[in-house]
């Protein structure tokens, strides 16, 4: 009787054994699992930021090498835009819907850029035509980067400094835009706001 026992126990407890690791190596895939479903959005919306940055310097490079003849000397600055349409919308993922550059010319200022989609923007504005406004930062739907504002007779175009993948540090150098710009239009001093 005391050979069965200790037969049946030494049949069961290599059961449980193998039951325990199985329930241990289900456990550690289960948690591995929910680990990479949660960091799927994290992940995704990175490789849309360096996606989107990656574009934005495509575009620029393609601007100033192609209108090489038009910024020649001239003083420029990358930057990021939007129309009125898409700074106004609610919905968005970016704030902005091109890149290029903007370019100081005398008397006037120049945008050459693209969209996103690879439509080309071309702007002027000059003091007759236009005016320059700081918006400064403007959070919600907009990201936390600053925003100048040029306002034409029937539309409204909104510049935002190049900072590469983040959008910290636009403040500074889109206040810098707007000082030089400002040169020829005489608007108010941008606020450090």
């Amino acid at each position: 009787m005391n050979l069965e026992r200790r037969g049946r126990h030494s049949i069961s407890r290599p059961q449980s054994i193998m039951s325990d690791d199985l329930s241990a190596i289900i456990g550690i895939i289960l948690i591995l699992f929910f680990i990479a479903l949660a960091f799927t959005p994290v992940i995704t919306i990175w490789i849309l930021v360096f996606f989107n940055n990656s574009k934005r310097k495509k575009i620029r490079q393609r601007i100033l090498n192609s209108r090489a003849d038009i910024i020649s000397n001239k003083r420029w600055f990358p930057a990021r835009y939007a129309s009125q349409q898409r700074f106004d919308s609610f919905f968005k993922f970016f704030p902005w819907n091109g890149a290029g550059v903007v370019v100081l010319a005398p008397g006037s200022v120049l945008f050459l850029g693209e969209t996103m989609s690879g439509s080309p923007v071309t702007l002027q504005f000059a003091p007759g035509n236009s005016r320059i406004n700081w918006l400064g930062k403007c959070p919600w739907p907009n990201g936390m980067i600053s925003w100048l504002r040029f306002d034409t007779a029937g539309e409204k175009h909104y510049f935002s400094s190049e900072t590469g993948v983040m959008v910290f540090g636009s403040h500074a150098s889109t206040k810098a835009i707007y000082d030089e710009a400002n040169h020829y239009f005489g608007a108010p001093a941008a606020q450090n706001l």
